[in-house]
């Protein structure tokens, strides 16, 4: 098997595995928190989409993520540099309360970016450093992925998705329960 291959299954497994979680989840259950300063399965699934979008659009590709580039910031009514990293509770307690039906039409749009660029990739592509970062507002984003490959950008992005996919199935357990 390919290695390009092999990172569009695993994709492709998170992404089923994603919606499988959020299926069931009324609205009221997408906006619950454990405390105050904990976050939503909406917001985390709104993170881990934004982060996904930055890697693909903005280190990967060099282009305008699809946040900006398709207006996804003024429908959410949220900043076009939100990422949601380092959240005040405040902050926590005044995200909007976004529907199921708005976040999975922002991460199909998200992982067809991703999907189109990996499958546009070459033999040896993987290998390719991009001379930006994912993150290029914090200094210290800048410094940690400098020499990042397209190979460990999948390596992260993966990592973090399956992160995040851990903490939706916990907060949705801490309310239904078991495979409910």
């Amino acid at each position: 098997m390919k290695l390009g291959d092999f990172i569009e299954q695993t994709l492709e497994d998170y992404h089923t595995r994603v919606l499988a979680a959020i299926k069931p989840l009324t609205e009221p259950e997408m906006i619950w928190r454990p405390n105050q300063e904990s976050n939503s399965v909406s917001f985390i699934f709104w993170h881990v989409t934004r982060v996904e979008d930055r890697w693909t659009n903005t280190f990967a590709r060099g282009e305008p993520e699809a946040w900006v580039r398709d207006r996804w910031s003024d429908r959410f009514g949220l900043a076009d540099g939100d990422i949601g990293v380092g959240y005040s509770v405040d902050q926590l307690a005044a995200f909007p309360n976004l529907s199921k039906e708005q976040l999975q039409a922002y991460f199909e749009s998200v992982r067809g970016d991703t999907l189109a660029f990996l499958r546009s990739l070459g033999e040896g592509d993987l290998d390719s450093v991009p001379d930006r970062s994912p993150f290029p507002e914090s200094p210290g984003a800048v410094s940690r992925f400098r020499g990042f490959s397209l190979a460990r950008m999948y390596r992260q992005l993966i990592g973090e998705a399956d992160q995040h996919l851990g903490q939706i199935s916990y907060v949705r357990g801490l309310q239904r329960g078991l495979n409910k």
